[in-house]
């Protein structure tokens, strides 16, 4: 909804209180924001895995078996909600950093619910 928006226009709506968001706007942004959250996690964990420190959109398609234009519509969702990042290497990144540092080694199959994703 930002992005359709405008980010400027928004944050003064919200500043002045009279940001009005639709029960239909929300729930069509709801499943397009779900599956751009699901595609950076699942691009944290192949880094993760393969101890990467950046990834491709070739490597996340073979890493998860994705079909090519699956893969390419992800990207470019993303790229609407994040239109200052080419790939989502930098908040992968971030999700890495803190499952390695908060996760310890007998907790590994009990990760955390939230992490926290500085923009």
């Amino acid at each position: 909804m930002i992005a359709a928006k405008g980010w400027d226009e928004t944050q003064e709506q919200f500043e002045a209180g009279t940001l009005k968001v639709s029960t239909w706007a929300a729930a069509k942004a709801a499943p397009k924001g779900t599956r751009v959250a699901g595609f950076v996690i699942l691009w944290a964990m192949a880094m993760r895995a393969e101890g990467r420190d950046s990834y491709t959109i070739t490597e996340y398609q073979r890493y998860w078996n994705e079909g090519e234009r699956q893969a390419y519509r992800l990207q470019g969702e993303f790229r609407e909600l994040w239109p200052e990042f080419e790939t989502p290497d930098e908040l992968a990144r971030q999700i890495v950093k803190y499952v390695n540092a908060h996760v310890e080694k007998h907790e590994k199959g009990r990760l955390p619910l939230s992490v926290p994703v500085r923009a």
